[in-house]
């Protein structure tokens, strides 16, 4: 009995809360006003009234400037100096007409063997009723005009080739040539302009017609004056078949596949100019060369009065004249020798004083038309190269006969050899591309 109590006790003390939380309102009671008390009214949001906005004046904008029309800049004049030559070189005579024509008529040589003329409007006579503009940029330009021998090419020959130059030299050269041919249109030939069997322009152009015009925009920067070869070639085993059967009726060798070709020239400014620059070569090569030749001899004399010998070339009188006349030939008089030697004076001789000479030598801008002899150029570039390597290897063996540890700044290399061996080698390549500029300046 008891039990059935505690437990309706306890049922009731869980019960009892969970019913007051949800029948009992726990909001407070509306508090009632003293009497007399007034209450204020509510508010409420009242629209205000349908006032129109007042009037915005427009923005004030200033009147347009007025902009000025657009106009095409002004032409740049176009001044050409013609120049007319034979395909051996030599100026064509005073009157010649050449395959140009301007407003004032056709255009022919001058007396002084050029002329100058305005370009604007100037027109290439292919033929009688075909001209064709030359459209050379403004600027000054110089065009050197080339007139062909008649051949007995079969195919198509060339009668006048053109070269014109900015003579500022910012804008690429062009190359017209004109002519005739008897091929049928469409034929691809190969156009090479070559100067001792190296090529330095070449290009394919198509035929059009009985008469040859084509105009090349050149890619060499660097044109020296001279004479120059110039070769027209079809390949006949490149050829479609219709075509090749076509040119085997004009030119029977075709069937075997054979290379036809047509050899020309043309010249670049007139003999004496050229005569002028390859004395200014040969004149900067001797000069180089020799700057080489007395310094090696120089560093040899050095060496061997620092091993307390005498150099075996100082009994040859050219070379030792050609030694002494070095503007560093008089530091032989305060290195010393042996124990003596000047080992200050020698880093400033080698670091410093030659380093500074040869740079000037070596830089390839300093080089006059490169181009004309590329061989001896690039050679010219190593054989500096070598000769400062060289000295490094001169005073790596001096320093070890003095008995001093090599020095920092002579490290120029991983020697197959040993540097007395390094050093004879080096000399022998030293000599062999002085061998080789001499042949190509003076073959």
């Amino acid at each position: 009995m008891r039990q059935g109590i505690d437990r309706w006790l306890w049922l009731a003390i869980l019960v009892i809360p969970i019913a007051a939380w949800l029948f009992i309102d726990s909001r407070p009671a509306p508090t009632v006003p003293d009497p007399g008390a007034t209450v204020p009214a509510p508010a409420v949001d009242i629209p205000p009234p349908d006032v129109a906005p007042p009037p915005q004046r427009a923005e004030e904008k200033p009147d347009p400037v007025p902009l000025p029309e657009p106009r095409d800049p002004p032409d740049e004049p176009l001044k050409l100096r013609i120049r007319a030559l034979t395909a051996a070189g030599v100026l064509l005579a005073a009157g010649t007409e050449l395959p140009l024509v301007s407003a004032s008529g056709r255009v022919s040589t001058g007396e002084a063997g050029f002329i100058e003329i305005d370009g604007r409007g100037l027109q290439w006579v292919v033929e009688t009723d075909r001209r064709v503009p030359l459209d050379l940029p403004g600027g000054q330009w110089v065009i050197d005009f080339t007139f062909q021998e008649p051949s007995s090419a079969v195919l198509a020959q060339l009668e006048w080739v053109a070269l014109a130059r900015d003579e500022a030299e910012a804008l690429p050269a062009r190359l017209f040539l004109s002519g005739q041919t008897v091929v049928p249109p469409g034929l691809r030939m190969l156009v090479k302009v070559m100067f001792r069997d190296r090529i330095l322009e070449g290009g394919i152009e198509l035929t059009d017609g009985n008469k040859l015009w084509w105009s090349r925009t050149l890619v060499s920067d660097s044109w020296f004056a001279g004479r120059l070869d110039l070769m027209l070639e079809w390949d006949s085993s490149q050829a479609a078949e219709p075509m090749r059967q076509q040119i085997e009726k004009l030119w029977p060798p075709a069937a075997r596949e054979e290379v036809w070709s047509w050899h020309g020239s043309m010249s670049v400014d007139d003999p004496d100019e050229a005569q002028r620059q390859q004395r200014e070569i040969a004149s900067w090569y001797l000069q180089a060369l020799e700057e080489v030749e007395a310094s090696r001899d120089l560093l040899l004399v050095a060496g061997a009065n620092a091993r307390g010998k005498r150099a075996s070339l100082l009994r040859d009188p050219q070379r030792t004249d050609q030694l002494y006349e070095h503007p560093l030939a008089p530091v032989l008089e305060t290195l010393g020798r042996g124990a003596r030697f000047d080992f200050k004076r020698w880093r400033i001789l080698i670091d410093e004083d030659f380093p500074r000479r040869w740079k000037k030598w070596a830089a390839e801008s300093r080089i006059p038309w490169p181009h004309r002899h590329p061989g001896a150029a690039r050679n010219i570039a190593l054989l500096f190269g070598s000769l400062n390597k060289y000295s490094r290897l001169e005073s790596t063996v001096l320093y070890e006969t003095l008995g001093k540890p090599r020095h920092l700044n002579d490290f120029v290399a991983n020697f197959d050899w040993g540097p007395a061996t390094e050093r004879k080698q080096t000399l022998s390549k030293l000599r062999n591309y002085i061998d080789s500029i001499r042949t190509s300046i003076w073959p």
